[in-house]
């Protein structure tokens, strides 16, 4: 993909699986090397946001195509599925963690890891089929909700051990989205599940090791992006009947208009529609919350092909921006300065605004990295408010990693009307 400096990639990742580390570098792993349709890569690589530079390190043991990745409360990546290096139809059950134990964490931007090995783990997951969710809950266990109803499990990465969860209600689901839910001032500890399935719009909750279904959306769709906006409500974009099909057959760019709806959950767990997209975007479309509080939507593979097939001559699709109803309502909380050093868990803090009086809620919402529907990284967490003097508002980090993983967030304040300001970074969790 070009970018502003005309770098190619290092490898062919496409398709890979990835999550951020506490240095606020993106760990990627796995991709296709060609041949036998599609065969995985054993690639393991980490993205440097700070001077846009890729570093490899160390093969994993199995290659993967179509990983997911999630990141734990210890700053480790846990890798699992993928097509293996034996080609499409070879799904390998092989979980493996980044660092290896006896590796340290990357933990400062300047610790950059290279040549370091992935450690295959004693648990296994065979998932059948590709890009489960995965998802890192409050009480430190990895949740693996697979594609098919019977493959839903929980692996606790400490004991490397893995246990069955309840079948979910629904059949078969393919990309869709699914949402860690915000549970207040603690870490989620119930995941949403929504897309997949053009026929099913409803909404099924995993909470407590049990599902029950939830409100239900619109209409059902697949290739679906979910977002926790900062407020803690959720914004649903792009879909589509299936794989390149909006409705309309195979590989025809023509879309039935309901996939270009968007959609938001208040906070009463009710859905409604929102405005319409500019373009229908399914099959390799992606969304993420901008530290603006502004939402970009960008990718979608038949849109590129049926608008703009030179892929060599820099066109490489389009970007829109969506601004919330949030964004319409007034003046803004000023958030003027952050912590710039690392906040330790349970520890309390204290920010500057010059809206500091009419600030009532500080949150913390991780950065979003998404392919294919599945996003692994999102988070939001209430932060508790412990006292406003002039300028400064006192405040108070999550209580451990396991509710908010370390690395980097942005921090936002919003006033009485769930108005939220821009965000700034900050680092959680001290070594």
């Amino acid at each position: 993909m070009p970018d502003r400096t005309h770098a190619p990639r290092p490898a062919p990742f496409f398709c890979a699986g990835h999550s951020f580390l506490p240095n606020g570098m993106l760990g990627v792993f796995g991709g296709n090397t060609g041949g036998k349709g599609g065969s995985g890569a054993k690639l393991s690589f980490v993205f440097d946001p700070w001077t846009e530079g890729w570093y490899r390190n160390r093969d994993m043991a199995v290659g993967r195509w179509y990983p997911s990745v999630v990141t734990g409360a210890d700053g480790r990546q846990i890798i699992m599925s993928g097509q293996s290096e034996r080609g499409t139809g070879t799904p390998t059950p092989v979980v493996e963690r980044f660092p290896a134990l006896g590796q340290p964490v990357p933990w400062r931007p300047y610790d950059i890891p290279l040549d370091v090995s992935v450690q295959r783990m004693r648990s296994d997951a065979p998932f059948r089929n590709d890009y489960p969710h995965l998802f890192s809950l409050r009480d430190g266990m990895i949740y693996g909700l697979g594609r098919d109803a019977d493959q839903q499990w929980l692996f606790d990465p400490r004991a490397e051990t893995r246990t069955d969860l309840p079948r979910r209600p629904a059949d078969f689901r393919g990309y869709g989205s699914a949402v860690p839910l915000p549970a207040g001032f603690r870490g989620p500890d119930s995941v949403l599940v929504l897309g997949g399935d053009p026929l099913d719009p409803n909404t099924y909750r995993l909470s407590g090791g049990a599902w029950t279904a939830q409100e239900p959306r619109a209409f059902g769709r697949t290739q679906d992006d979910t977002l926790i906006l900062p407020g803690g409500t959720l914004l649903t974009v792009n879909g589509a009947k299936d794989t390149r099909d909006y409705g309309f057959g195979p590989f025809n760019p023509k879309a039935d208009l309901k996939f270009r709806q968007t959609e938001l959950r208040g906070a009463d767990g009710r859905w409604r529609l929102g405005p319409a997209q500019r373009l229908p975007r399914g099959y390799h479309s992606n969304a993420l919350v901008l530290p603006d509080g502004r939402v970009m939507v960008t990718g979608d593979e038949l849109q590129q092909i049926a608008n703009d097939p030179d892929i060599k001559d820099g066109m490489d699709g389009s970007i829109e921006i969506y601004e919330p109803a949030y964004l319409h309502r007034g003046a803004r909380p000023v958030l003027d300065r952050v912590p710039a050093g690392e906040i330790a868990h349970d520890a309390e803090f204290s920010v500057e605004s010059s809206t500091a009086t009419g600030v009532r809620r500080a949150v913390l919402l991780a950065p979003t990295t998404v392919t294919h529907a599945v996003n692994t990284s999102q988070r939001h967490l209430e932060l508790r408010m412990t006292g406003v003097r002039g300028r400064t508002i006192g405040l108070r980090a999550p209580a451990t990693s396991a509710d908010a993983p370390p690395g980097y967030y942005m921090l936002f304040l919003l006033d009485a009307k769930g108005v939220p300001g821009a965000a700034k970074w900050v680092k959680l969790g001290k070594r």
